[in-house]
């Protein structure tokens, strides 16, 4: 499963944030069902999109669940400058087997 995350930071909460999406990223990466995380910022833009492919759709539900995901949901609520947009797509098996081989 992938699972597309969209941030759009404040401009005076970008060095926080950068600190906040790093121990993020390291403990989502080292969770057993997941599989890659990357991010990429826009350029010229204070926005961030996060890609997260899991195992599976129940993997994703349990891991936002985690204390990670919470403490992360908590920190970002006031540095962003909208909603976070957050949009998922279900992906075979053998495309990440033929793709990671």
């Amino acid at each position: 499963m992938l699972v597309q995350r969209q941030m759009t930071v404040t401009d005076e909460d970008l060095d926080n944030f950068r600190k906040v999406l790093k121990s993020y990223i390291d403990s989502t990466s080292a969770h057993s069902d997941n599989l890659h995380v990357s991010v990429h910022k826009l350029p010229g833009k204070s926005c961030y999109i996060m890609y997260e492919f899991w195992q599976d759709r129940i993997s994703w539900m349990s891991y936002l669940q985690s204390n990670s995901s919470k403490d992360f949901q908590r920190c970002i609520i006031d540095m962003l400058e909208d909603a976070e947009v957050v949009s998922t797509m279900l992906l075979p098996a053998s495309w990440w087997i033929m793709t990671n081989n």
